[in-house]
């Protein structure tokens, strides 16, 4: 059963919340007691962000209607936050069939225990994390990207590789704010880990002796990183097309539909001429 405790030393005048320590069986996490007012405000999304695909129709205008929280942000003044919208974005998508939340949760402990070195290194947050999955789910929205779960991962993976290359993760909710600029992490290192990874998964996945051996080649080749910053001079590369690319480029497209397939190979014959790509 899990365990969690209370320390109350933590509420000093200078600090509005009180740590909760919750013990979930291979890590202990951390949680923020705040308090919480609700207020009907607007959410300032981009325009149709309410149609965006991958939800459940319906689902975001319903929950971006709720409004925002406001949360202490000293002793005298407060600040919007979206965690509650953001938490209500992922249970509806765990409402829906495949391995959404199964992928966040996999690369959750990949990035605990390997990228960050079972907690003693900084590194990517679960909120990181969660925003990764919120893209990737508007845009890869089709039902068969989620079918598989190896898939699954790499729909998340892309999108991870694709802001660490640009330094930018741009917040689902507030597209024109950087979740990574000003935080301090060397996003140089992580992105290292993060590719590593992908490229080789199995080191990272293996959990018992027998599954020690010869690993597989890469499934990557070169020219990746030029191809991941292509969205930092040109962000009309942030669509399907363009990840859909990057997923063919990691060998887990796997997408039947016609349209899908004419617009990847297109955006492949505009960056076949990059350094080191394939045709």
């Amino acid at each position: 059963m899990d365990t969690g405790s209370l320390n109350a030393a933590s509420l000093r005048e200078e600090q509005l919340h009180l740590s909760l320590l919750v013990s979930s069986g291979w890590r202990t996490i951390s949680f923020h007691v705040v308090p919480v007012v609700r207020r009907k405000l607007g959410v300032p999304v981009l325009e149709g962000a309410q149609q965006m695909p991958g939800f459940p129709k319906g689902s975001l205008r319903r929950i971006l209607s709720q409004g925002v929280d406001l949360v202490p942000a000293s002793a005298q003044l407060w600040r919007t936050s979206t965690d509650y919208l953001l938490t209500r974005l992922l249970r509806e998508l765990g409402s829906l069939q495949g391995h959404r939340l199964d992928s966040l949760s996999i690369l959750d402990r990949v990035n605990h225990e390997s990228w960050r070195d079972s907690g003693r290194t900084d590194g990517l947050t679960f909120g990181h994390l969660k925003m990764v999955l919120l893209w990737a789910s508007a845009l890869f929205p089709a039902p068969e990207d989620w079918a598989e779960l190896q898939g699954a991962v790499y729909r998340l993976l892309v999108v991870l590789l694709c802001c660490l290359a640009t330094r930018k993760l741009p917040h689902f909710l507030h597209p024109q704010h950087n979740l990574l600029q000003g935080s301090g992490l060397d996003l140089g290192a992580i992105y290292q880990r993060v590719e590593g990874f992908a490229s080789q998964p199995e080191a990272a996945l293996r959990i018992h002796a027998t599954h020690l051996g010869r690993s597989p080649p890469p499934r990557i080749g070169s020219g990746l990183k030029a191809l991941l910053q292509l969205p930092a001079s040109d962000p009309t590369y942030w669509a399907t097309a363009y990840f859909d690319v990057l997923l063919d480029k990691f060998q887990v497209f796997n997408i039947q539909d016609k349209d899908r397939i004419s617009a990847m190979q297109s955006v492949f014959q505009k960056t076949r001429t990059l350094g080191g790509e394939e045709s």
